[in-house]
């Protein structure tokens, strides 16, 4: 099985110096981020995220602008023959479901535009219902007709109950992230295990915590006191990965996995 490393959570790192989730840093401190991209770099990491998660119309009124500026810091890895990822980040509060509206499609319609054609995927972050990401699939192949798609879900009742829907679109990857490694094994082998997979790859963001418990409740420094692979071990993950029967997997981190914690998950693999 061929594994693929993704990078770790950039606005978890950047909000470590900065407690702004990469506001000043995309526009004062370029150094910050791209020292933090080349730490994943240099662990191995062959894809990595633009780091616009927070960058939404419901959080910041310059988040366009933001957003231009997130792609810009990032297109440079591309001469190292890095795989440039586009977050599309949840419209709504992460985590939390609400009827698709016009601002929701015309914020999609936006940020599409910006990274069409800079960028090698798009990835649909934290997805909480099939109607989300139908509906930002389509408004992607409206303007990019090429380009994959990865959806990264979240585990909820609602994803469980449609999981069967995520097949018919036209993805290139189905993720999961923002769910703790245990999480991820439990609804792989209730939801996934006998599912035919085609050509659409599989993937997970090992993350510390249990973000619906703890990251829209929190502050940065309690979140920052996350600092132990405590909810993983090198036989729960190893155990896992030989369980499955792929080809290849993608394995990155989200919250609480920077580069030291990604250095500690990627021994864990080797």
């Amino acid at each position: 099985m061929k594994i693929n490393i993704l990078d770790g959570g950039m606005i978890f790192e950047i909000n470590k110096v900065y407690s702004d989730y990469g506001q000043y840093a995309i526009k004062n401190d370029k150094n910050l981020i791209n020292n933090i991209y080349k730490s994943y770099i240099d662990l191995g990491c062959k894809f990595i995220t633009t780091c616009n998660y927070c960058f939404t119309p419901l959080k910041l009124k310059n988040w366009k602008n933001l957003s231009e500026e997130s792609i810009l810091i990032i297109d440079k890895f591309k001469k190292m023959d890095i795989k440039i990822l586009g977050c599309l980040p949840p419209y709504f509060k992460s985590y939390q479901y609400e009827k698709i509206n016009l601002e929701f499609e015309n914020f999609y319609k936006e940020l599409v535009q910006i990274f069409s054609n800079k960028v090698d995927f798009y990835l649909i972050e934290t997805a909480v219902d099939f109607s989300h990401v139908s509906k930002i699939c389509e408004i992607i192949r409206t303007f990019d007709k090429k380009t994959n798609i990865i959806v990264s879900i979240y585990i909820n009742e609602s994803n469980a109950k449609n999981i069967d829907k995520y097949f018919t679109l036209p993805i290139y990857g189905l993720f999961f992230n923002c769910c703790t490694l245990h999480d991820i094994i439990n609804f792989y082998e209730t939801n996934l295990k006998n599912k035919n997979f085609r050509n659409i790859k599989f993937g997970f963001s090992c993350n510390k915590i249990n973000e619906k418990q703890y990251s829209e409740q929190s502050n940065v420094s309690i979140l920052q006191n996350f600092k132990n692979n405590d909810n993983i071990s090198k036989d729960l993950l190893n155990n896992f990965l030989n369980s499955l029967e792929f080809d290849e997997v993608f394995i990155g981190g989200c919250c609480g996995y920077g580069p030291k914690e990604m250095e500690e998950l990627i021994e864990m693999i080797n």
